[in-house]
């Protein structure tokens, strides 16, 4: 009886969306200076074989020749929206909550311009959310991909960490104990273009933190996942693009250090403030771990400071990293037991 109604709801929701002409999936897809896979990454959407879908794509004052491949798309297929913004708006998640703002469907899927999806993936994505109603987000396994295009590996190796063999296979967890599991360790999503997420939860919870530089994705996954579960599909459905402007990659460049700890360290703080001003209660281990990797993350920024001759900067992180979670000499202590930071 459950299955049956579950099915009739599904099935007058449908009909009440054809009766609105509304899609049931909006994909935005975000571009800035990305006409080198913007071709490809187009057509990955338009050959979906799910078909019930509006495509709406941003462009944030790109100083390439995109405005003349999107608008080259979008006079040849009625489903293309084409925004361009007239100045770069400096951040990719102002633009994420601008596509969200023009989505007209309850599904949403943001499709970064340098990624490309396998056809099934649109199809695979919904099935997952009408099995499994309760779900805020579902996100497939993801390849790495070369900026030619070469399939160079699978991401599965990013959570292997942690329990590789329940990523091998399907499966649906309550948000919560996700976290506590993955996501209070590190963003185990490592790409957008592998999630489709439910519209209204995202509105719920306020969209992407645009102060935020990077990690707006992985706090704004976090802020979903408190209230509501997620689905994880195990076939590798979308490509990953690992190149030289690709996020991941900035990472590995000269000021790593920095940057991951500074931008990791805002993004946890901004968790916090979250839970606090929605009166979300964690638990405790989760508190507990949240505040352990504030501690590195001050602490190995310290270190860096010191490495770069910023003696005084260096020894006030250092303190602070041996002040949190606890007053201790904790930072050092966790560092000489050889304790994991993800």
């Amino acid at each position: 009886m459950v299955i049956l109604f579950y099915l009739r709801q599904n099935f007058l929701k449908s009909l009440k969306n054809i009766r609105n002409n509304l899609p049931a999936v909006s994909v935005i897809i975000p571009n800035y200076n990305h006409a080198l896979y913007l071709q490809q990454r187009i057509e990955s959407v338009l050959s979906q074989t799910f078909t019930d879908f509006e495509l709406i794509i941003l462009d944030d004052a790109s100083t390439d020749n995109s405005r003349e491949i999107i608008e080259k798309f979008s006079r040849e297929d009625s489903r293309i929206s084409f925004c361009p913004s007239t100045k770069n708006s400096g951040s990719p998640f102002i633009q994420w909550n601008k596509g969200v703002r023009l989505a007209k469907a309850n599904l949403v899927w943001i499709a970064e311009s340098d990624d490309v999806a396998s056809p099934e993936f649109l199809q695979t994505m919904v099935d997952a959310h009408q099995s499994n109603p309760r779900i805020a987000l579902a996100f497939c396994q993801s390849n790495r991909m070369s900026d030619k295009g070469e399939i160079t590996g699978s991401w599965k190796t990013f959570t292997d960490d942690f329990n590789g063999d329940l990523f091998r296979n399907d499966f649906v967890m309550k948000g919560i104990d996700f976290i506590k599991d993955f996501f209070i360790h590190k963003n185990v999503i490592p790409n957008a273009s592998a999630v489709l997420f439910k519209k209204k939860v995202y509105d719920e919870v306020h969209g992407a933190n645009e102060r935020l530089k990077t990690n707006s994705d992985w706090l704004t996954w976090l802020k979903m996942l408190l209230k509501y579960d997620i689905a994880f599909i195990s076939r590798p459905l979308n490509n990953f693009r690992y190149h030289s402007q690709s996020v991941i990659a900035r990472l590995d460049n000269n000021e790593s250090k920095n940057y991951k700890e500074q931008y990791d360290l805002t993004m946890r703080k901004e968790f916090e403030k979250y839970c606090t001003t929605s009166s979300v209660i964690l638990p405790a281990g989760v508190i507990k771990e949240n505040k352990k990797y504030q501690s590195f993350d001050y602490g190995n920024k310290g270190m860096y400071q010191f490495t770069k001759g910023e003696s005084l900067k260096g020894l006030i992180n250092l303190c602070r990293a041996s002040l949190s979670p606890k007053p201790t000499l904790g930072y050092f202590r966790r560092l000489i037991k050889g304790e994991r930071q993800f």
